[in-house]
């Protein structure tokens, strides 16, 4: 086979394999004709595309895959992380007897050319020996017969139509009917909607039941006249922002069919629909999303994270308000030639952008006049280019112009905590790869380093605690934006070292708040039973590293990605007793290893008391915040600074004195 040269190549060739894998070969595949195994039944071979007899026995319509599941639903729930969507419902699966397709016709259609597809799976015997008594000398297989047969079919005359030579009993059920028009304005007077199913009503075969199956199934309709486009079902949602959003972005994307049991999919060549067809595994074409170039604006990281002062920062930033405006108001001739719904939903849309612009400026102007927020914008400029040289190797790291646009919109409600704009939430909606990560991680870092800056007492101790809090609902995607937030806090650690006077003394750290089966929840002390423990998991890699996972859900150092050994890991104060788990990368040339450890954060019992100034979380800890006492320090509960723990902090004690409280994080 040639190797793919293109990406679209590439995709064209994993959805073929996918239909291969999961459906079975189509018409005109080299593999039309194949044999499989005969100790394989097709149906097994195939999770899809195939109908069964309507009146086949219940065995035979079910998987029997779900029905040996089935006594192993538990009867209340599963596990307290779990999820009722992901627990396993006492429900039998049963495999389909009919699929189809529904569309519109025009007035003058009253014939249409339907082609039906199916391929029939014999079950050839094995060949016996040339005596009595001997062995087979042939395995027995399952063969394709590749079938296709087109039908006429007079929508004036709708019911039933037999496919000829499907065995018999695979029948085309038509049903046609006119709709009203009269509140479609963009459907013509007289357009039908006509729905086809194609109906398995074969006899079952009670010992070779795939024998009477009709496997990957298909329907393809054609019409000289043309389909009519569906209109959008969504339009009569009144009141629903998102569909009528939906509803004007995709104007230009009409639907042709709607399948039933089955996907559809359709042809359209010079703007007219002539050919639908059924699909079991969909596929559509989700055009680039691109940001365009602004050259006015200055968008390298390492020119922002040097801005010398207020009104540099208005020269650098203000083109990007300009041309967003330019831009919007380009757009009012396009919003102009639409008519009824969709002209309110686009001038709403402007002038939602108009406050986005709005806002932008706001930020700006903080910018210009805050030197505290200016400082911590250059820092975080700076540190988001840093952790992106040493994650992507890039020489001269440049925002996109919607990822400044989102960290500059988000400034004002950030600074002040009367804004209106602390009220509201942003969406950042953009392709993966696209940079919404470096974005919100930029924002992050301008609140932590802001924090410092306003409450600079105690060595910075004050303006510590936990900052920001990232909730994920998904465990694997949590541990990936740890290692990328990982290097984010490596980054503004290094600038807190090289001027703690300005900063603080109180290292930058991350925390990672989520279950036991990903973090250590406790210690652990010697003697105590229990392989959950920081103790335990570290001391199972420390004797064998290659069967035993890392302590903590990272394998390699978030800043130079070397691998970690046993000795990056370090039970403090004593290996019996520990307190803290000290993380090091076992590079020497690493900034991290040696005597300045990882500021990382993973077991519960020292994060409480350490209060990272960037906690990333999982939904399903919030729920241990009325049960665990601890967790409210992450929420700004610690009150006062333990000198007896230097690590961390504690509750107010009966009798203390009452110090200035740790300030809640921004969520």
């Amino acid at each position: 086979m040639t190797k793919p040269d293109t990406s679209k190549s590439v995709r064209d060739h994993l959805v073929d394999a996918l239909n291969l894998d999961f459906v079975g070969p189509w018409a005109g595949h080299a593999l039309s004709d194949e044999k499989l195994p005969g100790w394989i039944r097709p149906s097994t071979w195939y999770l899809t595309g195939f109908l069964v007899p309507t009146n086949a026995p219940l065995e035979q319509r079910s998987d029997l895959d779900e029905e040996d599941d089935l006594d192993a639903v538990p009867e209340q729930g599963g596990l307290p992380e779990e999820s009722a969507e992901e627990r396993k419902t006492a429900k039998r699966s049963l495999f389909p007897s009919s699929m189809g397709l529904s569309f519109l016709v025009p007035e003058d259609t009253n014939a249409l050319a339907v082609t039906v597809r199916w391929g029939d799976y014999e079950h050839e015997a094995r060949k016996a020996g040339d005596q009595a008594g001997d062995e087979p000398s042939e395995p027995s297989v399952w063969r394709r017969l590749a079938r296709e047969r087109t039908l006429q079919v007079d929508l004036t005359n709708p019911g039933d139509y037999d496919v000829p030579d499907s065995g018999p009993g695979l029948v085309l059920h038509v049903v046609e009917r006119r709709i009203r028009t009269e509140s479609l304005t963009d459907i013509p007077a007289g357009t039908r909607s006509v729905s086809l199913f194609l109906v398995n009503r074969r006899t079952p075969n009670l010992e070779e039941p795939n024998l009477t199956y009709a496997f990957q199934a298909e329907i393809e309709v054609r019409n000289a006249q043309g389909f009519v486009a569906r209109p959008d079902p969504r339009r009569a949602q009144a009141g629903d922002w998102d569909a009528d959003v939906a509803d004007l972005h995709y104007a230009d994307t009409p639907e042709y069919a709607a399948g039933h049991g089955v996907s559809a999919d359709w042809e359209v060549v010079e703007g007219a629909c002539r050919v639908l067809r059924t699909t079991w595994i969909p596929h559509a074409h989700v055009a680039k999303t691109d940001t365009v170039d602004m050259p006015n604006v200055v968008l390298s990281m390492d020119a922002l994270g040097t801005l010398q002062d207020g009104p540099a920062a208005t020269r650098a930033l203000m083109p990007l308000v300009r041309d967003y405006r330019t831009w919007i108001d380009a757009r009012r001739d396009d919003v102009a030639g639409l008519v009824g719904a969709r002209r309110e939903t686009g001038e709403e849309m402007l002038r939602r952008a108009g406050l986005a612009a709005d806002r932008i400026e706001g930020g700006i102007a903080v910018l210009a006049s805050n030197a505290q927020a200016l400082d911590a914008f250059r820092l975080a400029n700076r540190a988001v280019a840093t952790a992106m040289r040493k994650r992507l190797e890039l020489d001269a790291p440049a925002w996109r112009a919607f990822q400044l646009a989102f960290l500059l919109l988000n400034l004002a409600g950030l600074v002040d905590g009367r804004h209106p704009d602390r009220r509201m939430v942003d969406l950042l909606f953009f392709p993966t790869g696209g940079g919404k990560t470096e974005a919100y991680l930029a924002l992050a870092a301008f609140a932590m380093v802001l924090r410092r800056l306003r409450r600079p007492g105690a060595g910075g101790r004050q303006g510590a605690g936990v900052s920001v809090i990232m909730r994920y609902t998904l465990r694997l995607l949590t541990l990936d934006q740890l290692s990328r937030a990982a290097g984010l806090i490596c980054a503004l650690e290094l600038e807190r070292e090289a001027d703690p006077g300005r900063y603080g003394e109180w290292p930058f750290e991350i925390g990672l708040w989520v279950g036991k089966a990903a973090t250590p929840n406790v210690m652990g002390r010697k003697g105590e039973r229990g392989s959950e423990s920081a103790r335990s998991k570290t001391n199972r890699f420390q004797r064998n590293p290659d069967s035993n996972p890392s302590p903590i859900p990272l394998e390699n150092c978030p800043w130079c990605n070397k691998r970690f050994t046993p000795n990056s890991f370090t039970l403090e104060p004593n290996a019996d007793a520990p307190e803290h788990l000290r993380v090091v990368c076992a590079d020497y040339e690493c900034d991290f290893s040696g005597d300045r450890p990882l500021p990382i954060v993973a077991v519960d019992e020292p994060l409480y008391r350490r209060l990272p100034a960037f906690l990333i979380a999982t939904v399903d800890k919030f729920a241990s915040l009325p049960w665990v006492g601890q967790t409210g320090m992450l929420l700004g509960g610690a009150e006062r600074f333990d000198e007896r723990v230097s690590t961390g902090r504690r509750h107010r004690a009966r009798g203390d004195p009452w110090p200035s409280r740790c300030r809640r994080p921004i969520w």
